[in-house]
């Protein structure tokens, strides 16, 4: 649960940062442009996020099979995590199409944005949960 937790809150702040970019600029222009923060917010913690993701797979889908994490909060991190691996798979399907430029891989960050909802869920989740003292969030084995 331990590892399970630690890469969710590397790949949060991965995926807040590629918000913290994407976001104003969608808001205010309804496009994304190159800008001096782009390496800083995008090229560097969208590897990183996608690295802390994978670990997060693996060690949920461990904690789940071997019954040391029976949480729904674990599960709903681990969901997160594979909903990010299913967009970063649909983007390289995407760019190995016949008409494809290489472009498409542009859209990689977007992978954290869409899956790292459901994790940022999931530790809100479990630590409201464990606040209040109920049992139903926490794992059987911390």
């Amino acid at each position: 649960m331990r590892v399970s937790t630690g890469a969710a809150v590397v790949s949060v702040v991965c995926g807040a940062a590629v918000w913290l970019y994407v976001a104003p600029q969608l808001v205010s222009t309804g496009l994304v442009e190159a800008g001096e923060l782009l390496g800083l917010l995008i090229v560097v913690p969208t590897p990183v996020g996608l690295l802390a993701s994978l670990v997060g797979v693996v060690a949920g889908v461990v904690g789940i099979a071997r019954g040391t994490d029976r949480s729904w909060t674990g599960a709903l991190m681990t969901v997160g995590q594979i909903v990010t691996w299913a967009v970063v798979a649909l983007v390289v399907a995407w760019s190995r199409a016949d008409d494809a430029t290489g472009w498409e891989l542009l859209a990689l960050p977007a992978s954290l944005m869409v899956g790292q909802v459901l994790v940022v869920a999931g530790l809100i989740a479990g630590r409201v949960w464990r606040r209040r003292g109920n049992t139903l969030g926490e794992s059987v084995v911390e």
